[in-house]
């Protein structure tokens, strides 16, 4: 179950009643709760909307509005906050009519603080896995792999770096080419970090536009925009307590940029439409692959920003200069392909010696997909050069020291697929690829303006750079 942190629990109370309103205004923050309170229904209600709450005590009856119409609007609007409600004049039918309604429990006044305080952990507590689950399905269509494997001196040396960074509560900046593994070395920053077990939550700027940052991101409030037909929490609250993985931030719009460098220098934002600042406790972990003072210079990113998140850089290596992993990633992949195959599969040293004289522009990402490849085509219990979308080796090669082969029959190759005998036989999907990539060069990495060249949308072109292992 979900570890409670008393300081972490925000407690919205709805009573009309002032001394019993300050009475538990007082008590419960004395008792580490992070308490704000509202003296009507209509004015909650207002609170509610602007602000993602873990546990809200509703009062049953007050004038205007009463407690179980709240509810009905609260449950409207979102069904991440548990609600308790509780009154002095309770019967059974407006316990019954409140609990099928959304609540989470139904209390009779006199309320003893401590019987109080464990119904609120409680509820806290099935408030955090559901903040669980929402992230759990934002991350379905993600990669599975959790492990960042390999053994060379250029790997080690960023995972003692995260064991560094990860200790401290600064923001990081991960740079690297797409397809290095930003995200699970983000991960691994998380899992070093005291936030381990708070949420870690995932956004990827590139898909964001000017039109959907601010909502995706801060949240908004009902009728802050057309089609705004209820309030919606953004990451940023999503992610409170925990870390936000904000990849691919170069491609954040630049309006949206300034507003994230107050984030980062209040910890307070506004969703969208509101007039409430909202206070959050967030460390930032920022991926990108370009060069983000190449950005600054082309006036596309903030020179202020930058500065802001590049205090704690993490550089990944491109999987070309990791030669010593290619074979253990190679033998994790397989193992994830065939995990239900009870065959001993083998990997041939042609097919290894190929492996390793390729130069892997799309990385670790394109490895996982080419053996995932190799596994569906294979016929027998072997990987080998046929089965690769590229051309293997032909002269000689020798393997890295510690890779499970001596010196094999290859060579090393450092040509394009375009570049390859007019003989080979090249399916259509590696040549669009490798068009792909050309143009990504060409512009520098701005898949805005590689979608143009290319003539389609942008969605598609990243439907295309995942399905490829291209993607950052």
């Amino acid at each position: 179950m979900p570890e409670i942190d008393r300081k972490d629990t925000k407690v919205l109370i709805v009573e009309d009643d002032t001394s019993l309103r300050e009475l538990l205004q007082i008590e419960l923050t004395r008792s580490g709760y992070k308490v704000t309170v509202a003296a009507s229904g209509e004015e909650g209600l207002g609170l509610y909307r602007e602000e993602i709450f873990n546990v809200v005590l509703l009062d049953v009856r007050m004038p205007g509005l009463d407690g179980v119409e709240v509810l009905k609007l609260m449950r409207q609007e979102s069904k991440v906050p548990e609600i308790i409600m509780f009154t002095g004049h309770g019967t059974i039918e407006t316990a019954v009519e409140c609990i099928q309604n959304g609540a989470y429990d139904y209390l009779t006044k006199p309320i003893k603080l401590d019987e109080l305080e464990l119904v609120i952990d409680k509820a806290h507590e099935k408030n955090l896995l559901r903040l669980e689950n929402i992230n759990l399905r934002m991350e379905v269509n993600r990669h599975s792999s959790d492990r960042i494997i390999g053994k060379s001196s250029a790997i080690m040396k960023v995972l003692d770096t995260v064991q560094r960074w990860g200790g401290t509560d600064e923001h990081v900046l991960i740079t690297g080419e797409s397809g290095t593994g930003k995200e699970l070395i983000a991960r691994a920053v998380h899992d070093a970090s005291p936030r381990v077990n708070k949420p870690f939550v995932t956004v990827n700027c590139g898909r964001l536009d000017a039109n959907t940052a601010e909502s995706e991101l801060f949240g908004h409030m009902q009728g802050a925009f057309t089609g705004a037909n209820k309030g919606r929490a953004g990451l940023f609250e999503l992610a409170d307590t925990g870390t936000l993985f904000m990849d691919e931030v170069s491609e954040m719009p630049l309006n949206v940029q300034v507003k994230l460098l107050r984030i980062l220098e209040t910890s307070t934002f506004r969703r969208m439409g509101g007039s409430h600042d909202i206070r959050v406790n967030v460390r930032f972990v920022f991926a990108s692959n370009k060069d983000l003072q190449e950005c600054v210079n082309r006036n596309e990113f903030r020179e202020d920003l930058y500065h802001r998140i590049n205090l704690l850089p993490i550089p990944l290596p491109p999987l070309r200069q990791r030669l010593e992993d290619i074979a253990p990633l190679t033998w994790y992949f397989i193992k994830q392909c065939r995990e239900n195959d009870t065959r001993e599969w083998d990997v041939s040293q042609e097919a290894l010696a190929a492996l390793m004289s390729y130069q892997w522009p799309g990385n670790v990402r394109e490895l996982r997909n080419t053996i995932r490849r190799a596994c569906i085509l294979a016929t027998e219990p072997v990987i080998t050069p046929d089965l690769f979308p590229f051309s293997p080796p032909r002269s000689s090669y020798v393997l890295p020291a510690g890779s499970g082969s001596g010196t094999v029959s290859g060579t090393v190759t450092s040509t394009s697929t375009a570049e390859q005998s007019s003989t080979a036989a090249i399916p259509l999907w590696v040549v669009e690829r490798d068009h792909i990539l050309k143009v990504l060069e060409m512009v520098e990495q701005n898949k805005s303006k590689a979608a143009k060249l290319l003539e389609i949308d942008r969605k598609t072109l990243y439907t295309k750079l995942e399905r490829y292992g291209l993607e950052t």
